[in-house]
């Protein structure tokens, strides 16, 4: 009975031990922000008139439309890289140098023309 209970024990922390790198612990911040979801254009058209002349502006005022929302950022733990260095293996091809196979040779009469 004793026996069976050191093992059960025993076997209980090794399996707690060996869980404790599986389990992975994702923190989530929500954080209320402002963002801006887009422009409206306000056109204006403004007269002045300078003694005969009467000239037209237009004038633009841009507002930017605002809308609460909520960024959601997850924070989790780093794992290390671990890089494993391999041997650089350089292997060489000896250059082998062949002459092409020529089987027939068709070719005209050879003229020099000097001038």
């Amino acid at each position: 009975m004793q026996k069976s209970f050191i093992i059960f024990v025993t076997l209980s922390y090794l399996s707690i031990i060996a869980m404790a790198g599986l389990i992975e612990t994702h923190h989530v911040v929500h954080e209320p922000v402002v963002t801006n979801v887009g422009t409206v254009v306000h056109n204006a058209p403004s007269a002045v008139s300078h003694q005969s002349l009467t000239q037209v502006h237009s004038k633009s005022v841009v507002h930017p439309v605002l809308a609460p929302a909520v960024k959601t950022t997850y924070h989790t733990s780093v794992h290390p890289v671990h890089t494993v260095h391999s041997p650089l293996v350089q292997t060489y091809s000896a250059a082998v140098a062949t002459a092409p196979v020529v089987h027939a040779v068709h070719s005209s009469p050879l003229v020099m023309v000097h001038h």
